[in-house]
């Protein structure tokens, strides 16, 4: 299991709904991210995106200077809580279809995780299991040597193969 909040690379970054959207395009560049929390009275109240500055100001020539938050922000957006699983994050993104959630602890914004970045940790995950089930594909079976069961290894003694057990390969200083 990997808790959402482990994935989390971009914190939280707070935005206001009366601030002006030309603010919070320098806000979101120099935080070199995609979207703001929009946070009125320490309530989550809306999400806003590089998308609806794009979408909603700059395409119908609306004037960034003039335009609130409130205006073109996504209202009651998506959220998970930070000790969920990852899996849960791709099941509410799937289901509600949204590239991106934003994760809280205990309802409070704590940052985003998009659909990569939960592709990633995924990813890395698999791969870790893969490097566990290598190290466990041991064999077990009886010693060829002193007849005990469990862990074996193979070895050549005067040139033929042999399946032995720990201690025999040790007292062999094999």
């Amino acid at each position: 299991m990997m808790a959402v909040g482990q994935v989390v690379k971009r914190k939280a970054v707070i935005v206001k709904p009366d601030d002006t959207i030309e603010r919070v395009a320098r806000i979101l560049s120099r935080h070199k991210v995609g979207s703001a929390v929009v946070v009125d009275d320490d309530e989550i109240v809306g999400v806003i995106t590089d998308r609806d500055i794009l979408d909603k100001v700059v395409a119908k020539g609306r004037d960034p200077k003039t335009v609130k938050v409130h205006e073109v922000m996504t209202r009651n957006p998506i959220t998970i809580e930070d000790d969920y699983d990852i899996s849960d994050a791709i099941d509410k993104m799937m289901e509600k279809g949204i590239r991106r959630l934003l994760v809280t602890r205990l309802g409070k914004p704590l940052g985003f995780v998009t659909a990569a970045d939960l592709l990633a940790a995924l990813n890395s995950m698999n791969n870790e299991e893969e490097e566990e089930t290598v190290e466990e594909t041991e064999v077990y079976g009886i010693c060829e040597l002193c007849g005990q069961y469990g862990p074996l290894y193979r070895v050549y003694i005067e040139g033929q193969e042999r399946w032995i057990c720990e201690s025999c390969k040790d007292s062999l200083n094999l």
